[in-house]
């Protein structure tokens, strides 16, 4: 047989009296926990019954996200040029130089910490303290020991002149002379590609030069920091040269410059030749014209 206890009025009132102090207590402690937290993050207060008692609870939600970035500042410091002798790795000339790597700038890098909202609008962005890191710079590197490729480049030993009339150069009949890559000249003029006669010094816009035999015919140079005056010369300002000749005397990084006749040498003057700089810019064609002439084209 069970027992039933049954409960006088007066002790139903005192747990009614203790459930409700309990809500107090909890409620007063949740006011207690939202007053004590910080300005920045928000409270939320769930109640909800059950039977005769109440579960109360409180969650701390922050409504911002937080973000880290980096940032990067170039250091404007000109790049340095090294300029190395030739290893084993080069196969090329010991006088000609080209370009092994490109350098590169330094720069640093910086972390910022940035603050947004729960709508995603920034609130704050804040430097990273010791967050700075400097990476470095690297050099362009040239090397001695390059192939005849464009822009390899040799600071001439020397610059000679030359005229039609030199010793050995073979005069026809026609009173011109002829070049190794059969570039007909005289004194006066030179016989362009197309087949005409153009008086000067040049060859379809190019001066003439002997180069050593590594420069295929036809080889276009350029010619600057030189104090090369006269025939349409400028001191300092570069021009254009087309390899079309040879010499006995014109190997590694020597060069001729053909000024008209050997009985007016000076029309073109100069200073100094050396460490004049010549770079490799183009190949033009050695092929013939409709004339069956020899032409660089």
């Amino acid at each position: 047989m069970e027992k039933h206890v049954l409960k006088s009025p007066s002790h139903q009132k005192g747990d009614k009296r203790l459930i409700k102090t309990k809500k107090a207590w909890l409620l007063g402690a949740l006011i207690f926990l939202t007053a004590c937290t910080q300005t920045t993050e928000s409270t939320t207060i769930v109640l909800q019954k059950s039977e005769d008692t109440a579960i109360l609870s409180a969650s701390i939600v922050s409504p911002f996200t937080f973000e880290e970035s980096v940032e990067t500042t170039l250091d404007t410091t000109p790049i340095k040029t090294v300029l190395k002798e030739m290893d084993s790795s080069r196969t090329g000339y010991s006088w000609l130089i080209s370009k092994v790597s490109d350098g590169s700038y330094g720069y640093t890098e910086t972390r910022y910490r940035s603050t947004y909202d729960s709508e995603g609008n920034l609130l704050s962005k804040e430097f990273i303290p010791d967050s700075e890191v400097y990476i470095e710079g690297k050099p362009t590197i040239y090397q001695y020991g390059a192939k005849v490729v464009k822009n390899a480049y040799f600071n001439a030993r020397v610059i000679t002149k030359y005229g039609f009339d030199c010793v050995g150069c073979g005069i026809g009949l026609d009173g011109a002379a002829g070049t190794s890559a059969g570039i007909r000249l005289n004194g006066t003029s030179v016989r362009q590609s197309d087949g005409t006669w153009r008086e000067g010094i040049t060859y379809d816009g190019y001066y003439i030069v002997a180069a050593d035999k590594a420069f295929p015919n036809c080889t276009v140079l350029e010619i600057s920091n030189h104090t090369f005056s006269g025939m349409g010369l400028t001191p300092g300002v570069a021009f254009k040269a087309i390899v079309v000749d040879r010499g006995s005397a014109i190997t590694t990084n020597k060069l001729d410059l053909f000024v008209g006749s050997e009985k007016n040498i000076n029309v073109v003057t100069n200073k100094r030749t050396a460490n004049t700089k010549v770079t490799v810019v183009n190949f033009l064609k050695w092929t013939k014209n409709s004339s069956g002439e020899r032409v660089c084209r």
